[in-house]
């Protein structure tokens, strides 16, 4: 027996994104949502046009729009742009819905505006919705904490040749995982290069290596190396799809929460350490 409800009423924002196409070809391809909603910024091609069209699948009935107007029961999904989050989120409330979002970039005064947001509304906000990297963070940080700061730590990820950014976010975000772990800051132990240095490594540096190539969807390990032994724990990804089913997976959980900020920790069920 389930308690989850069968059907999700889903409003995409973004919708003319590489994640807002995504997340509409996973709602009308699936049994436990519909869409009843997609929004995207004024101007470009596709706008005024079907959401399942502009997709490449059959017509849905959903013209792709620039006003977010959710009815109560549905659950807003929103990877736009940093700037229109303000604007997202006030319609969010005004509507009493909740709010999966993963836009980022907007910078302390979007987190504050989303924690503002947050007591009247649930949100899961979050920088990568995939349930395998959400799973991966977690176990870097039980592992780190469990065999202690005499464990060296080392990861490598690897991304497509288009990827513009190295090391990559959610390699950042392990690192942080481990330095938390042992009661550290990221920028006091993130190394990202060492060909300069010409010193023998620290006991408490974390290294990141960044590679580019190929069409990979992302790839990251964590090393966590001892005399005689080494640890390593990888995920990667071979299918962008993981993210919207994450994101919709979210969106699921998030329907009949209370007020307040969550993320794919809470989402998962992952208990905090």
């Amino acid at each position: 027996m389930t308690n989850e409800p069968h059907l999700v009423p889903i409003h995409v924002v973004g919708a003319r994104g590489r994640m807002g196409t995504s997340i509409i070809r996973e709602v009308v391809q699936s049994e436990n949502f519909i869409l009843e909603g997609a929004v995207d910024r004024t101007g470009g091609p596709g706008l005024g046009h079907d959401a399942g069209r502009l997709v490449g699948l059959t017509e849905v009935g959903v013209k792709v729009g620039e006003l977010l107007e959710p009815r109560p029961g549905t659950v807003v999904l929103d990877f736009s742009l940093p700037e229109a989050t303000p604007k997202n989120l006030a319609r969010c409330v005004e509507h009493h819905v909740p709010l999966v979002c993963g836009t980022t970039g907007g910078g302390e005064v979007v987190e504050q505006l989303i924690r503002e947001a947050s007591a009247n509304i649930p949100i899961v906000y979050a920088a990568n919705f995939s349930a395998g990297v959400t799973m991966l963070i977690a176990l870097a940080g039980i592992a780190a904490r469990s065999l202690g700061p005499k464990w060296e730590a080392e990861i490598v990820e690897l991304h497509h040749r288009h990827k513009k950014d190295a090391p990559s976010g959610t390699a950042l975000r392990i690192a942080h995982e481990v330095a938390s772990s042992r009661e550290q800051t990221l920028s006091e132990i993130f190394v990202a290069d060492r060909s300069t240095r010409h010193q023998a490594r620290s006991a408490d540096e974390v290294g990141i290596f960044g590679m580019r190539g190929g069409d990979s969807v992302g790839e990251h390990t964590l090393m966590l190396l001892s005399d005689g032994e080494r640890v390593e724990l990888t995920h990667r990804a071979t299918d962008r799809r993981i993210f919207a089913r994450g994101a919709l997976r979210a969106a699921r959980w998030v329907v009949d929460k209370p007020p307040g900020v969550y993320d794919m920790r809470d989402v998962l069920g992952i208990d905090p350490v």
